[in-house]
């Protein structure tokens, strides 16, 4: 098995009228919302905080505090739902019969995506928010919707348990990804999928990862450097890809950002 493995000729994502001295873009029309009248003092705000190292590492678990028609809608509205092309794009790479294993399921719109192509009978979804599971149970009565946690899943599951993880708009939210990408591969059988609606890509300075200040200070929204990614999966041994442009990212006030995603393929197929 390959040691390392990076997308074909691709020399890391820079959004469309950025660079890769300074990949962010803002205040186009392309942008999701409006930005801020103190958008791009923001992003140096966050850039300051990675430099100095005084980013926050608390967990922020606010999902649980909202409202159960703002979590029941919030990821099947407005293009985010099964419809989205990055759904469609997961669903292509598991094959049937196959377990599944949704981490941050929210309400179930992944379950939903995965039941009209055939493939949500060896589902399973978990999301460390009590009240979106119990939305998801009501919308999706044969679904099977657990309380779990990302940077749990191998005490929950155990290793090697499901052929498939998929963790969608989940890093971002986390204080930092390496835990919870080192549980989805430890329980992933074949592919561990990691989509993105804030791409990882070569940040400024090298830094590790940068709040740019998109929902702070309800939640993280971090964007992650590409090459700290990779040098996690390189220790491991593993061998990834990257894909980029699966469908328009609803990033808030950043503009030309699209979803993309990272897979991670092991060799615990059965």
């Amino acid at each position: 098995m390959s040691k390392r493995g990076t997308a074909a000729g691709s020399p890391g994502f820079v959004p469309e009228s950025a660079s890769r001295w300074w990949p962010f873009v803002v205040g186009t029309a392309k942008a999701y919302h409006p930005p801020p009248w103190n958008a791009h003092l923001l992003l140096w705000y966050g850039l300051a905080q990675a430099l100095l190292h005084v980013q926050p590492t608390q967990p922020r678990e606010n999902w649980r505090y909202f409202s159960r028609e703002f979590l029941a809608t919030l990821m099947h509205k407005e293009g985010a739902g099964k419809e989205h092309p990055s759904r469609a794009f997961v669903t292509a790479l598991i094959r049937p019969g196959e377990t599944v294993l949704d981490v941050g399921c929210g309400a179930g719109a992944g379950y939903e995506s995965l039941r009209a192509a055939g493939l949500s009978a060896r589902y399973v979804g978990v999301d460390s928010s009590e009240p979106s599971i119990d939305v998801a149970r009501e919308l999706y009565p044969d679904g099977d919707f657990r309380v779990g946690h990302a940077t749990t899943l191998v005490a929950e599951f155990g290793r090697h348990s499901f052929d498939v993880v998929l963790l969608r708009h989940v890093l971002e939210h986390l204080p930092d990804f390496e835990a919870a990408m080192r549980e989805g591969i430890h329980v992933s059988r074949r592919l561990a999928i990691f989509v993105f609606y804030l791409t990882p890509r070569a940040l400024p300075f090298g830094v590790r990862k940068l709040d740019p200040g998109h929902n702070r200070p309800q939640f993280y929204t971090y964007i992650y450097s590409r090459s700290a990614i990779e040098r996690v999966l390189t220790r491991l041994g593993l061998s990834w890809e990257w894909h980029h442009g699966l469908g328009v990212s609803r990033a808030g006030w950043f503009a030309n950002e699209v979803n993309s995603a990272l897979i991670v393929r092991s060799d615990h197929a059965v």
